[in-house]
């Protein structure tokens, strides 16, 4: 398993933190975000291959992000998270581009799949 470059978009220090700890466990470089402003510029200066992207920002809409980076970087594989699981939020997500979906509270072993899916996918 290659080592991977994630960057976590959230505005709750646990989940950064916990994401962090589990990545970095797994031998992948994590930087973190806590507003989608500071998020948007990480991804403009660095190249992640895993993008975790909570959907309710304090300052700017997940969905907006996804769709600027789209737009942008049509490279990093994208993972939404929420704490406000709908069919209809992950359909959209997906349709904007996600390539995934992790619904809040998710488990270590949810989140290493997701991640490490990346590399398969790539």
């Amino acid at each position: 398993m290659k080592s991977l470059k994630v960057l976590v978009i959230d505005d709750e220090s646990v989940i950064c933190n916990a994401c962090h700890l589990v990545l970095s466990e797994n031998g992948h470089t994590v930087d973190s975000c806590m507003t989608g402003k500071t998020g948007l510029l990480a991804i403009e200066q660095g190249a992640y291959d895993v993008i975790l992207l909570d959907m309710k920002l304090p300052d700017v809409d997940g969905m907006e992000i996804l769709m600027t980076v789209r737009e942008k970087k049509p490279a990093p594989f994208m993972i939404v998270m929420t704490g406000y699981s709908t069919m209809s939020n992950a359909v959209e997500a997906m349709k904007l581009g996600a390539a995934d979906y992790l619904a809040k509270p998710f488990t270590d072993d949810a989140l290493i799949e997701a991640v490490e899916k990346a590399c398969t996918d790539q």
